[in-house]
């Protein structure tokens, strides 16, 4: 009865009060601004150091790092090594789909480095059995050109990012026993195409749009349109 009087009496309700700070908070993590980007950098640093990410919380995590400034990036990631952040959560279909989400919807070379590790370390323990895996996420080619189309040719494969990819697709190309009848055409043809990508970026006199559109493979700059915290400027 108490909480009903107070309502009637402010003529706000907990949940409209609710859906405000939601509101606010969903414009501070579209970083359109410096000051928004402070605040942002701030709340990451907040939920890395205090919160702690764990398996009741991790959606507000992928949900910052879908953000897409790396100074908020690096304000959640810390000293922690990036390829291990979500280490804390099993992996599941959420965030395999988020991870893709975050791949397709990014350039090549338009997302931060340690972003993509991130995302890479996740796909990397969700694929290291890579039937579990495709069970939790039953991965497609599209998928597998948008992860491909991260991989930086002018670098060898020994940088950071090209390994982790490079790990991936192995896992990945051994979907399919090459022993064992085929009883799943979709997975062959996964397994197949991971290895396509693979080896057209090992092999010196093979490019990688011979085995990704080149649509996919136009670049970006995470840089040109990200705004600066304000001490920055």
């Amino acid at each position: 009865m108490k909480n009903i009087a107070v309502d009637l009496v402010s003529g706000w309700t907990e949940d409209e009060i609710n859906k405000l700070e939601l509101k606010y908070l969903h414009e501070i993590l579209k970083c359109r601004d410096s000051l928004a980007v402070d605040a942002l950098i701030y709340y990451s640093r907040y939920l890395s150091e205090k919160v702690v990410l764990n398996p009741d919380n991790y959606p507000v995590f992928m949900m910052l790092l879908q953000s897409g400034n790396h100074w908020v990036v690096d304000a959640l990631v810390g000293k922690k090594n990036p390829e291990e952040f979500f280490k804390a959560v099993q992996p599941n279909r959420f965030l395999l789909a988020e991870c893709f989400k975050i791949l397709t919807k990014w350039k090549r070379n338009g997302i931060y480095a340690k972003s993509l590790l991130v995302v890479f370390g996740l796909l990397k323990q969700s694929y290291e059995n890579s039937s579990e895996g495709y069970r939790l996420y039953p991965l497609t080619i599209t998928d597998l050109n948008n992860l491909g189309k991260h991989l930086d040719d002018t670098k060898d494969q020994t940088y950071p990012v090209n390994r982790t990819i490079l790990h991936i697709l192995d896992s990945i190309s051994k979907l399919v026993d090459g022993g064992a009848p085929v009883t799943d055409d979709e997975k062959l043809k996964v397994s197949i195409h991971a290895n396509n990508i693979r080896g057209k970026f090992l092999d010196i006199t093979k490019k990688l749009n011979e085995a990704i559109p080149d649509l996919l493979l136009e670049k970006g700059d995470y840089s040109v349109d990200e705004v600066p915290p304000s001490h920055i400027k």
